[in-house]
């Protein structure tokens, strides 16, 4: 993954650019999807909302700037401190809930978000916010999209160490106990629903962190509320399912899986003329799900990682033989 980064910025060039912002975007998804394969893969709570958390983190801070005239160094900490108080205060009442009720009521927070920015004039409605504040970093990003992709995977490699540094203790095994059974973790003195709630929050920063990266790293000066739908959520949990919601690497390779398969179907309608090509990508998006669940249950990062396992097995010498 790392010689992936470091390899793709080099090739961007000419007319393989564009390949720049696909890497900023496949970032930003990166963290979002880790803190989903946390609160779904190793906590068992589904949510269907987190596209909710991402366009408030984005849109908060950008109110901050456009309205308060808030500086981004400000505005971006803010955003986060208020993607994390969202997350706290919406978990506080809907992981009380299991199964399809906890789904519906984070589908129906993602909505709620998502139509409050479609129509609030605080955001701009459905023309947007405009002039935004670009993050600069000291001069050191401004108009550097190669700076911006290492500057975004940077913050994604510290996210991972986090996350993985947290599967790996005490806690992430706590965490483990309840996906399998809540009642046995409580029984055992596992404090369920307070671990639940701040994996919940956690999961409501991370994805607060990629909207300001969206708002003031990858789209400066413009921020519009077509990015953060129901559709969005639903691609969010189609990444993390695609990649292995039990493996933190899962996350970044259903990213990655599927920003490339956007672009590739996109690209591809565009070259066949095909104009209601969005149609077609949902049940492309649908087929693939299906065809992982069946073929692939645990996911590319788990499969990827067996099939390795087994030719090192099979292909490599023993010591002592």
């Amino acid at each position: 993954m790392l010689a992936l980064v470091l390899l793709v910025p080099l090739l961007a060039r000419g007319g393989y650019a564009y390949l720049l912002p696909l890497l900023q975007l496949c970032g930003i998804y990166a963290i979002i999807v880790t803190g989903l394969t946390l609160l779904m893969g190793f906590t068992g709570q589904v949510s269907l909302g987190h596209a909710g958390f991402y366009g408030f983190g984005a849109y908060f801070g950008a109110v901050c700037c456009a309205t308060v005239g808030m500086p981004v160094w400000v505005a971006a900490p803010l955003a986060l401190a208020a993607g994390g108080a969202l997350a706290y205060t919406s978990g506080c009442m809907v992981l009380r809930l299991k199964g399809h009720h906890l789904a519906l009521a984070t589908l129906c927070l993602g909505v709620i978000v998502s139509e409050f920015i479609g129509k609030s004039k605080i955001t701009g409605a459905a023309a947007g916010l405009y002039d935004l504040p670009e993050m600069n970093l000291f001069g050191l990003l401004t108009g550097r999209p190669l700076a911006k992709a290492y500057f975004i995977w940077f913050i994604v490699w510290l996210v991972l160490l986090w996350a993985l540094f947290l599967t790996a203790s005490p806690v992430g095994r706590a965490l483990k106990a309840i996906d399998g059974d809540e009642d046995a973790a409580a029984s055992l003195g596992v404090p369920v629903f307070q671990l639940k709630l701040k994996v919940f929050t956690a999961s409501g920063v991370l994805a607060a962190l990629g909207g300001v990266l969206y708002a003031f790293v990858y789209t400066p000066s413009y921020l519009g509320p077509e990015e953060f739908g129901l559709m969005f959520s639903i691609s969010l949990v189609t990444m993390a399912v695609v990649g292995g919601m039990g493996s933190i690497w899962g996350g970044v390779m259903g990213a990655f899986a599927m920003t490339l398969l956007h672009e590739g179907i996109t690209t591809l309608g565009g070259k066949m003329g095909i104009t209601e090509i969005a149609r077609y990508e949902q049940l492309l998006y649908g087929l693939l799900l299906i065809c992982t669940l069946i073929y692939c249950p645990r996911g590319l990062a788990p499969a990827i990682a067996d099939r390795a396992a087994g030719w090192a097995r099979t292909r490599l010498p023993i010591a002592g033989e």
